[in-house]
């Protein structure tokens, strides 16, 4: 049999060291992936009975955090072992809705308005939990004051370790979270490009100017300024602009927007005569009263959990 080397003579290389480092260094870098916390909002919960049947994209809470043993949230069962695990995904749930909030309440209490509690187990459809019973709170990502970016379950004491707020008490166990500042849309200074240029000594882009530490005069750079024209180049025959109405412009890719602005376009905005007219020296009509209401309680009065069609959704992926 013939072995494949590489290196000098002295020292050959087997290819089969290579191969082997080559896994051995892609499995310390999955550890080392694993390992760093996932700070990415929780968008959806459930309950199980089977950790083997945790829905897919959701991460089951088998163990419990102080002391590595069995995260069994039922504790109950006389002829036969009953368990209840809780789950969690960060990419399930209502499109653009965080998990803001969780709370363990008594099975006598109602549930807190805006809460959405879990009354059945995914995969076998079986009530949940006796005497006490997990609810939580989602919100659009916009409208909320904070996030949940892990769960942990603790079976020794009822403080919640440091970084993490305490859910409530469930059959001995304690429920604790973890939460996250929200993050907007356009908060991009961990990733801006002027942020992370601003060491350089050249610039990041190929046109001309100086990048965020001002400096790119003194290097030549991997692109170099570019000279400018001096006024624009003209445009080329048959492509003159015709004057149009003005229009704004749609979003990309809102096909739903282009057909709803077809129908209106051209169509002008006027108000009523009866609010605006007063040639006629008489007031003009009255509005009718409304009273204006803070982005909180349109949420708080309007909010629908869509709990009933996540359940679908998970039933069906389930199976």
């Amino acid at each position: 049999a013939y072995r494949w080397t590489t290196g000098t003579k002295e020292k050959p290389i087997v290819f089969e060291q290579l191969i082997k480092a080559k896994h051995q260094s892609t499995r310390t870098m999955r550890e080392v992936y694993n390992a760093l916390p996932d700070d990415r909002p929780i968008t959806s919960l459930c309950v199980v009975e089977e950790i083997h049947k945790c829905p897919h994209n959701y991460t089951i809470v088998s163990r419990t955090h102080d002391q590595d043993i069995d995260a069994d949230l039922y504790k109950d069962g006389f002829f036969r072992r009953v368990t209840r695990y809780l789950c969690h995904s960060k990419t399930d749930g209502y499109l653009g809705y965080v998990v803001e909030e969780l709370r363990v309440i008594s099975d006598k209490e109602s549930c807190p308005p805006g809460f959405t509690t879990l009354v059945m187990t995914m995969d076998t459809n079986q009530k949940a939990f006796k005497r006490k019973q997990i609810c939580f709170r989602a919100l659009s990502k916009n409208m909320a004051r904070q996030v949940i970016t892990d769960i942990i379950v603790l079976s020794n004491g009822k403080i919640a370790p440091e970084g993490f707020c305490l859910a409530g008490e469930l059959n001995g166990m304690c429920v604790c979270y973890k939460t996250g500042a929200v993050q907007s849309p356009g908060d991009t200074s961990a990733s801006s490009p002027s942020s992370a240029s601003c060491n350089l000594p050249y610039q990041m882009g190929p046109h001309g100017g100086s990048n965020a530490s001002g400096r790119s005069g003194s290097f030549p750079g991997l692109y170099p300024g570019l000279e400018r024209p001096s006024r624009p180049a003209p445009l080329p025959p048959g492509s003159f602009p015709s004057p149009s109405p003005q229009r704004a412009a749609p979003t990309a890719g809102s096909d739903t927007y282009e057909a709803a602005n077809s129908a209106l376009y051209g169509v002008p905005f006027q108000c009523s005569k009866k609010y605006v007219d007063c040639s006629d020296g008489s007031d003009p009509h009255p509005l009718p009263p409304f009273t204006a209401k803070s982005p909180q309680q349109l949420e708080s009065q309007y909010y629908y959990s869509f709990s009933l069609e996540q359940d679908v959704l998970l039933r069906q992926t389930a199976t």
